[in-house]
């Protein structure tokens, strides 16, 4: 059987107080952090330096997975490897050579992943599945928080899991995610789903409670492997 991780997006956090967002996700028993970087040109919206990620993985207990949304991301595996994030994921629609970008990221230390967009289909994954250890199903348009969840997205994650039947992949889903959606995800065969406005994040509440709501929605949901 295969449990479900929450991995909050502290790109929906507050900025001015990200030191004690992540103490209180540490806490809570997060699995690990979302984190996305945006160079402005793969999408129309700009997030986290690598300076600013150094000091997050540094007061950070929890696993980092670090969401690449930049047009050439076989150009920082070295650098984000030495900031020490353990998942490494860029688009698919961003590279000429997964295979090869796959290999460079292991190399470094790192778990390869990679992010499909909600356009593009999901047979494309089929020969890098032995490859990769995760794939972010993107179930918005990747740049910016705060989306409407695409339904169809749910066909996808089923797809994706018949697909990598008999491979240890991880399934993560990304964008306008709230509790339910999340129960439907995680019933659908998804392992992890990615935290953001709609749950931990959720304006006038606590992350506390926002964290336990989370868990009451989504309690006894296992899917099988």
């Amino acid at each position: 059987m295969r449990m479900y991780h929450i991995a909050p997006t502290l790109l929906c956090a507050d900025l001015f107080q990200m030191r004690e967002s992540m103490d209180i996700l540490d806490r809570m028993g997060i699995d690990w952090f979302h984190i996305d970087v945006m160079d402005g040109s793969f999408v129309p919206n700009f997030a986290f330096g690598t300076d600013f990620l150094r000091q997050m993985t540094a007061v950070g207990k929890s696993p980092f997975y670090l969401h690449l949304m930049v047009t050439r991301p076989e150009e920082y595996v070295d650098l984000y490897a030495e900031a020490g994030v353990e998942y490494y994921c860029f688009h698919y629609e961003a590279v000429k050579n997964p295979f090869r970008l796959c290999q460079k990221i292991r190399v470094q230390g790192m778990k390869p992943a990679i992010a499909l967009n909600p356009a593009a289909p999901i047979h494309v994954l089929r020969d890098l599945i032995p490859y990769l250890d995760a794939v972010t199903l993107m179930s918005v348009e990747p740049g910016f928080s705060g989306q409407n969840f695409m339904d169809f997205t749910y066909r996808r994650i089923g797809a994706l899991r018949a697909m990598a039947k008999g491979h240890k992949l991880l399934i993560e889903v990304d964008g306008g995610i709230d509790n339910e959606i999340a129960k439907k995800c995680i019933d659908a065969g998804c392992d992890v789903v990615v935290g953001g406005y709609f749950t931990l994040f959720q304006k006038g509440k606590s992350i506390e409670d926002n964290y336990e709501a989370f868990q009451r929605a989504v309690e006894g949901c296992r899917t099988g492997g």
